[in-house]
């Protein structure tokens, strides 16, 4: 694959910035320092303001998180070993799963297909 060129106008722009760059450095480094420092400033007091206030909001969702589980293990669930149907306690016995017909006849038909080609083949 080419690479395409750099565009003339994206040359030019870097061209000036660097020039700009060096010019602040040898005729105002004082002024450059300081720009460097605002620049500093400002991305330490964004990383603060995510640290402190955003960072907190997800802590609070995930330990509300963690103590629902933590509740939901200690209470036993509906579809838990103890069965509230009378008819099934006492016997200590589970209903009888239910199957989906439609299913099972889809997947009949499915595997006489199945043995009809390897036949034919």
């Amino acid at each position: 694959m080419r690479r395409g060129a750099i565009h003339p106008l994206v040359g030019i722009i870097l061209f000036f910035g660097v020039f700009g760059f060096i010019y602040a450095i040898f005729e105002q480094p004082t002024a450059l320092f300081r720009k460097a420092m605002f620049i500093a400033l400002m991305i330490a007091g964004i990383y603060v303001i995510y640290h402190f206030v955003f960072r907190r909001r997800v802590n609070k969702d995930h330990i509300a998180y963690l103590k629902a589980v933590r509740q939901s293990k200690k209470t036993p669930s509906p579809s838990g070993s103890k069965t509230k149907n009378k008819k099934y306690e006492s016997k200590n016995e589970t209903p009888a799963k239910k199957t989906n017909h439609s299913f099972n006849r889809h997947r009949r038909k499915k595997r006489q297909k199945k043995e009809s080609s390897i036949v034919l083949a």
